[in-house]
């Protein structure tokens, strides 16, 4: 595949317009229930969530900025409404915040406001970890603090050796960065699965984060991933049946398992298959509002698969098509990863209340 082949397959402004407007409608939804009852902390606490996923999808950095400033006050809203604030996948406000203060302090070029951002992050991880002692994921956080200054000073190099670089080198680079590092955030969450295999959440999140692996993959890599991620959610519906995650990143993985596939009856049923389920999960969904934002969920997901099916078989027909993969892909980054965001935002929005 040329780079010129490459470039013409990115994504179009348009489609990564349509799937950032689809998360800001998320906010808008947040939006309009805070202003319906002010004094609802979840729905801060998932707006506050909901900005700093658009921060980290966003390019401009600006924008990344702003998207991320808002983020951290949601939160902190949240927070002051109800100091044991939830998102309604009952993640604490306080990890949150943490989080987005730790991309703060990445994002931070000047070294003496990273270490305030640092700082803070470090104060609401040890909150969060007070508040839920048993957390795994609170624990390894603070645990990679430890080696913050590391990373970050990592990531600044990383950047400016993009420097001088054309744009094809630049997303070739920022995809192996990003496989590597979501090659790192699913052996954390094998871990913590390893840890406590009946854990609901855990397994959920490892099945998501082999999701987000395999659409920088190509197709058989990809299917490898695919494949194993649908057992690991297959295991967390067979220990929670009132869990509504699962069974919707179910159906994420059988639509990809079809798009996967050669066309033929068998990719054709297990498509047939996933829309029954995303039926089913919608179904549930009693609230119109949140009823409509998954419908679009579901076509914007949809809509990233056939564009990854795309690439990975145009790949797949060049010459030298394994190693030439990864430039046929880099171009395709931003589309993906607001798919990964966007999915998310519907997970958030599938999961019901204790």
């Amino acid at each position: 595949v040329t780079a010129a082949a490459a470039m013409s397959m990115q994504p179009s402004p348009e489609q990564i317009s349509e799937m950032i407007t689809a998360m800001q409608s998320q906010c808008q939804y947040f939006k309009a229930a805070t202003d319906h009852n002010p004094r609802d902390d979840t729905s801060f606490s998932n707006w506050g969530s909901m900005l700093m996923h658009l921060s980290m999808v966003s390019e401009d950095q600006n924008v990344k900025k702003d998207f991320l400033k808002q983020g951290i006050e949601k939160l902190e809203r949240a927070i002051s409404l109800n100091d044991n604030s939830k998102t309604q996948e009952g993640e604490l406000a306080y990890f949150n915040l943490g989080n987005a203060l730790y991309f703060a302090f990445f994002l931070e070029k000047d070294d003496r406001m990273a270490e305030e951002h640092l700082r803070a992050a470090k104060q609401k991880f040890a909150v969060a970890m007070a508040k839920e002692p048993g957390n795994q994921m609170h624990t390894q956080m603070m645990e990679q603090l430890q080696t913050a200054h590391e990373q970050r000073r990592s990531a600044h190099e990383q950047l400016a050796k993009l420097e001088g670089k054309t744009d094809e080198e630049k997303k070739v680079e920022i995809l192996g960065l990003q496989k590597q590092m979501l090659e790192s955030v699913v052996e954390t969450h094998q871990k913590q699965v390893e840890k406590n295999p009946n854990n609901v959440s855990n397994l959920v999140e490892l099945a998501k984060s082999m999701f987000e692996l395999a659409m920088l993959c190509g197709k058989e890599e990809a299917m490898s991933w695919f494949k194993e991620a649908k057992e690991i959610a297959e295991k967390a519906m067979g220990i929670s049946s009132a869990d509504s995650t699962a069974p919707w990143l179910h159906a994420v993985l059988l639509q990809a398992i079809s798009y996967a596939m050669d066309e033929s009856s068998e990719s054709k049923a297990l498509y047939d298959q996933a829309q029954r389920e995303f039926d089913n999960v919608m179904k549930r969904e009693i609230d119109l509002t949140r009823r409509e934002q998954l419908g679009k969920e579901r076509e914007i997901f949809s809509m990233a698969m056939k564009s990854w099916r795309q690439q990975s078989d145009s790949a797949a027909t060049g010459a030298g098509a394994k190693a030439e993969h990864t430039d046929d892909t880099a171009g395709f980054l931003v589309l993906i990863g607001l798919a990964v965001a966007i999915a998310g935002a519907a997970w958030y929005l599938t999961k019901k209340k204790n």
